[in-house]
C-alpha cells in the first residue's frame, strides 16, 4: 500500500487535516461549517482498491498561517491495474462574484500542489482526476456581466494610455496588467477551466439541491 492514511473510527468526528483510508464502500458526510452544506461522499470500492478521503488538507509540512486548501480531497486507488481517479473540490454558497472567484481558484490550486505531494508515489499511475466545486447557486450571467465591464474598462484605459506622461503611463501600465490578469483568469473560469503553471485544468461544478430544508450534493468517487 503506497498511501497511509488513518483509520476511519465509528462515531467520531474526523479530523480536519488528516488522511483516511477506505476499505469498502461506505459514505462520508462533509458539511460546510458557514453554510451547513451537505456533501455525502459515496465510496465505491472494488476489490483490491481502496480510498483515501480528507477535509480541509494540507501536507504537514505546510504552515497553517495563511495556508489555502480545498474542502474536499479524495482517492479511489487500484495498484494492481496501477490507476487511481481523484477529487480537488471546495463548497461555496454561490459562485459568481468575482473576489470568490479569485479565492476559489487560489484554493484549487493550492490543494492541487497538497496533491501532488500525495501523488508524486503514483506518478506510474494513470490519473482520472475532477476538479471544481459545489455550489447551491452557480451565477454564469453574474460572471459574463463581470467580464464585459472589465473588457470595456482595459479598452478604454489602453486608449488613455497614449496620452499619459512616461512615469504615470508606467505606473498605470502595471495596474492594468494586473486587471488584465485577473479577466483572463475569469474567462478561463467561464470556460470552465483554469491555468496552473502551463497546465490547464478542466473545472467541473456541481449543483446541490434543498433536501430538508438543507442544501445537499451527493458525490459518488470510484475508479472503474
Amino acid at each position: 500500500m503506497r498511501i497511509k492514511g488513518d483509520n476511519i473510527k465509528e462515531n467520531r468526528k474526523l479530523i480536519a487535516g488528516r488522511l483516511y483510508k477506505i476499505w469498502a464502500n461506505r459514505t462520508i458526510q462533509f458539511e460546510e461549517e458557514e453554510t451547513a452544506d451537505i456533501v455525502n461522499i459515496n465510496f465505491s470500492i472494488a476489490e483490491n482498491q481502496y480510498g483515501i478521503y480528507g477535509n480541509e488538507y494540507k501536507p504537514p509540512f505546510i504552515e497553517d498561517n495563511g495556508g489555502k486548501k480545498a474542502d474536499i480531497l479524495a482517492f479511489v486507488i487500484d495498484e494492481g491495474k496501477e490507476k487511481f481517479s481523484s477529487w480537488v473540490l471546495d463548497v461555496k454558497k454561490a459562485v459568481g462574484g468575482e473576489d470568490i472567484i479569485y479565492h476559489l481558484i487560489e484554493q484549487l490550486t493550492e490543494s492541487m500542489k497538497h496533491k501532488k505531494s500525495i501523488t508524486t508515489y503514483l506518478d506510474d499511475f494513470v490519473e482520472e482526476q475532477h476538479v471544481g466545486y459545489i455550489t447551491r447557486d452557480l451565477q454564469r450571467d453574474r460572471i459574463q456581466e463581470t467580464i464585459c465591464k472589465k473588457s470595456t474598462y482595459l479598452s478604454k484605459e489602453q486608449e488613455n494610455l497614449e496620452c499619459m506622461p512616461t512615469l504615470i503611463k508606467t505606473q498605470a501600465q502595471r495596474k492594468l496588467l494586473k486587471e488584465q490578469v485577473k479577466l483572463g483568469l475569469l474567462c478561463d473560469f467561464q470556460n470552465n477551466c483554469m491555468k496552473m503553471g502551463n497546465d490547464i485544468i478542466p473545472l467541473e461544478s456541481y449543483i446541490s439541491q434543498e433536501k430538508d430544508g438543507k442544501f445537499v450534493y451527493e458525490l459518488n468517487v470510484a475508479s472503474s
